[in-house]
């Protein structure tokens, strides 16, 4: 998970996780807030849709052949995936520059309107996927990229409108985004897109992105990575970083515990759960924190944007997402239990300039292997040219 949310980390995986299950529903309103306030409010709802329709009209001209939508949640959150999904929809544009051609960022089907995301800096603005397809009536060629988590939400909600402007199509694209592994929805779903249209599948995390993924979904597999990579970060030396400690706001059983203990035994040490920032925000902290602590996924943003900002990441290895190397990482614990045992001592160890540069220079060597922003776009490109790292046999 990533930093700077609206919604607390244990709301948001709630939200993602109805949205996994959502087909096993038999309604298509999607149970959320914002979702709650629409309804009421139906006149915001009608705001929001002309809105997005003038937007369009000025953004794109109506004659494409080619387009490529984006499929994101409809509320003003940040998360890693709305990051990731916001970079790659950005450099997609930069490679379908023709006068044919375009990129853009609808709603899922189901969620309440969006305009726009507030939280993090962009360019894009959220248009309703309906309206898309009814707005370009001479296109040919269709990829719709879909987060794995909005599968279902996506398939009960296409409106026999959508279906029938999918069948004058020459061409459907339908890419999978698995960037959270956990998140994967049964293969009963993902067959449910094959009868939509073609079906390939990205990945964010190298630890996933194998021949058995690809034998196991049965379509075309590729690794894109994120856009996470060194070169964007402020990297300062231990001198100029403070006693401070950010801490993911995932919930898990032992986390009281582990600050409890960490209060206890290092007064100084301060320690922020990380909430109600932007990404800017989150950015411009942790180029000066010492320490970063995660209860999510482990190897995620809170981890590995802390290493590329000169800090020391604390994580438990999670082999749905580390890499087998990561384990040799000190501050990578094989459990909770261990983390709580160990983690005092390990920072009270590393807190000098000496020791603190030669660990923090060991994750930050590591973490270089696997994120790199100019791979990133390679991985990209080769996409779209049909070049994928796991083919179908």
């Amino acid at each position: 998970m990533e930093p700077g949310v609206k919604l607390s980390q244990l709301r948001r995986k709630t939200l993602f996780k109805y949205n996994y299950y959502f087909s096993r529903i038999s309604t298509t309103i999607y149970q959320s807030p914002l979702y709650d306030y629409y309804l009421k409010n139906p006149l915001s709802s009608w705001r929001i849709h002309t809105r997005q329709k003038y937007l369009m009209e000025q953004e794109f001209e109506p004659d494409l052949k080619e387009l490529i939508i984006f499929l994101t949640p409809g509320y003003d959150d940040i998360s890693g995936g709305i990051l990731s999904i916001s970079s790659i929809c950005t450099e997609t544009d930069k490679l379908f520059s023709s006068p044919s051609s375009g990129a853009m960022i609808c709603n899922l089907p189901g969620d309440p309107p969006l305009l726009k995301y507030t939280r993090f800096s962009n360019n894009h603005h959220l248009y309703n996927f309906s309206q898309a397809l009814d707005y370009f009536p001479h296109l040919e060629e269709l990829i719709i990229h879909i987060p794995e988590f909005a599968i279902g939400q996506f398939i009960i909600n296409l409106t026999p409108g959508d279906r029938a402007a999918f069948k004058k199509l020459k061409k459907l694209h339908i890419n999978l985004l698995l960037q959270n592994i956990d998140y994967l929805p049964p293969l009963k779903e993902i067959n449910a897109l094959k009868k939509l249209g073609f079906l390939s599948c990205t990945t964010a995390h190298e630890q996933y992105s194998t021949r058995k993924m690809q034998e196991y979904l049965g379509c075309p597999l590729h690794k894109l990575s994120v856009f996470i990579s060194p070169e964007n970060y402020n990297r300062k030396p231990f001198s100029q970083r403070d006693d401070l400690m950010i801490i993911s706001p995932d919930p898990h059983p032992l986390k009281s515990r582990v600050l409890d203990k960490l209060t206890e035994n290092l007064p100084d040490l301060k320690l922020q759960i990380i909430e109600n920032l932007s990404y800017e925000e989150f950015k411009e902290l942790i180029s000066g924190t010492k320490w970063a602590l995660t209860f999510g996924e482990g190897l995620d943003g809170y981890f590995v944007e802390t290493v590329f900002s000169g800090g020391i990441g604390f994580s438990v290895y999670n082999e749905q997402f580390f890499t087998p190397d990561f384990q040799k990482l000190k501050t990578v614990y094989p459990s909770y239990p261990s983390l709580l045992d160990n983690m005092v001592n390990d920072i009270k160890a590393m807190d000098n300039q000496e020791d603190y540069q030669e660990y923090q220079e060991h994750e930050y060597r590591l973490c270089t292997e696997y994120w790199d922003y100019q791979d990133y776009l390679q991985n990209l490109k080769l996409f779209y040219q049909g070049e994928y790292t796991y083919d179908v046999k």
